[in-house]
């Protein structure tokens, strides 16, 4: 594995294994709980960083299927409404309330994305991890980044991405008084 990929598969495995630390004992009613003017919970943003890191590392950057689609990861984490994409870009507030999910389910999962995104690395050439990805969708919302390599696609969606809503995680648990990160 290329040097650059061995330093991304390190943090892959530390921010795909971290929701297990950041979801331990808490409770049914404070994975879904959703702050007054805030619609997401700690379910919602967990579930949402894995299934797109998941759909856009497979699809756009290793043109494969998602580990979700492979996997049968739909019957384990079953989300009838998932909004304007697969992994809930859209959804309203009502809907991310009623998201039930497995929570250690959902911590297997994120650990098998990163796991096959590392594989996906490993397979990278160094002249398939430097060739350009369009990305159209970011034109507005990120200018500038609506074109980056396929390596840095990866580290964006799958590490960036992750460590972005993970931080939403911890920033949930401390509106309820508890603490975010065990440090």
């Amino acid at each position: 594995m290329m040097p650059v990929a061995t330093a991304l598969a390190k943090n892959l495995a530390f921010w795909h294994w971290y929701p297990d630390l950041l979801t331990k004992d808490l409770t049914p009613e404070q994975l879904r709980w959703q702050p007054e003017g805030h619609d997401s919970s700690i379910i919602f943003a967990t579930w949402h960083t894995y299934r797109a890191a998941d759909e856009l590392v497979h699809g756009m950057v290793f043109q494969r299927p998602s580990v979700f689609a492979a996997g049968g990861w739909d019957r384990r984490l079953p989300v009838a409404d998932t909004g304007a994409s697969p992994f809930g870009n859209g959804m309203t507030r009502a809907q991310i309330a009623a998201l039930d999910l497995d929570m250690g389910e959902l911590c297997a999962y994120a650990k098998a994305v990163g796991d096959s995104i590392v594989d996906g690395l490993a397979g990278m050439s160094d002249a398939d991890a430097s060739a350009e990805l369009a990305l159209p969708f970011f034109a507005e919302v990120y200018p500038g980044y609506d074109c980056m390599s396929k390596l840095d696609a990866v580290a964006f969606f799958a590490i960036g991405h992750t460590a972005e809503h993970l931080g939403e995680v911890q920033m949930l648990k401390g509106l309820m008084g508890l603490k975010g990160a065990p440090l």
